[in-house]
């Protein structure tokens, strides 16, 4: 366990991979393998063929847009368990294992988020979940939700990144990282496969995008990172983290003109269950914009929990 929790420290230093390389990420343990089944009035659950391999997924309640949830690295769609209940209510949503993870069957070899974009595009096919999406991505999950949205420009209605990784942010983070600071972490750092997902090749997938356009977008940001690491970090090495951290979400929610940003006072990291809440009324918002064909609210009439700090 010894070199996990060096790079979970490196991973809290630059939210480039958020806890993903320390597994901390929404993880859970994995559930009985599910039926495949219909429940009337809920939607679909169960396990679907993507190619010779079945992926889980639960959905809740009925209604358009649907929302798609992305979990962490790591994690799998038990992230989700404090707000699925309510955005179900609102609309159809539906969470996600990804290859590997929970009751979804492995990738053979390594993988990047390439492959995990196509096995979405195929679950959203075999298990008949119909567009237009609101795409929302937790920490890895969000560089997930951006490349789906920037594919499939067509399909994607709306983006909420939570905590969300930041642009192409293995390749800056270690450039930004100083050479005489921890030298050994930054070569297990430096190491581009974890858990069988080619982390580096992943980061470099969102590099040129630079716009999502006028897609509705909610950025949230937690307040603190120290959830990310495994021990109490060095002074030094966290605030660096925070530079970047602060950097890189005010770039994510200039991805589109049409966006709300905010930090979640309350949280560390794991915003979705610190502050759920604050999530589902950030899903709420961007859900009725696009049925309402209309640009989101100002930040202020989105969030009712007062421990929200709006930045545009």
């Amino acid at each position: 366990m010894g070199g996990s929790r060096h790079v979970a420290v490196a991973a809290g230093l630059v939210v480039a991979v958020l806890a993903a390389l320390s597994m901390g990420c929404g993880g859970g343990a994995p559930r009985n393998e599910p039926r495949e089944l219909t429940v009337p009035g809920v939607g679909t659950a169960g396990r679907f063929d993507v190619g010779g391999r079945k992926l889980f997924v639960e959905c809740h309640g009925s209604g358009s847009p649907t929302v798609v949830l992305e979990a962490g690295f790591g994690g799998n769609s038990r992230t989700w368990s404090a707000v699925l209940p309510d955005l179900g209510r609102a609309t159809r949503t539906c969470a996600y294992d990804r290859a590997g993870l929970g009751a979804s069957e492995a990738i053979p070899g390594v993988h990047d988020a390439r492959d995990e974009i196509r096995d979405l595009e195929r679950l959203l096919e075999a298990a008949r979940i119909e567009p237009p999406y609101v795409v929302v991505g937790f920490s890895y999950g969000g560089l997930l939700a951006r490349l789906f949205a920037h594919a499939h420009p067509d399909r994607t209605a709306g983006v909420v990144l939570v905590d969300a990784n930041g642009r192409d942010d293995h390749r800056r983070a270690l450039a930004a990282w100083p050479k005489s600071l921890a030298p050994g972490l930054r070569r297990e750092f430096a190491e581009p496969v974890a858990a069988g997902v080619d982390v580096r090749a992943s980061a470099e997938l969102d590099r040129h995008i630079r716009s999502l356009g006028d897609t509705p977008l909610v950025v949230l940001t937690a307040a603190t990172s120290r959830a990310l690491y495994p021990f109490e970090p060095p002074a030094r090495l966290y605030r660096l983290g925070q530079r970047l951290r602060r950097a890189w979400q005010a770039e994510l929610a200039d991805l589109s003109a049409d966006h709300v940003h905010a930090v979640a006072s309350r949280s560390d990291h794991f915003i979705n269950q610190d502050q759920a809440l604050v999530v589902v009324e950030a899903i709420r918002a961007v859900v009725a914009a696009v049925r309402d064909d209309a640009p989101l609210p100002p930040c202020e009439r989105v969030f009712s929990d007062a421990a929200v700090r709006c930045l545009g």
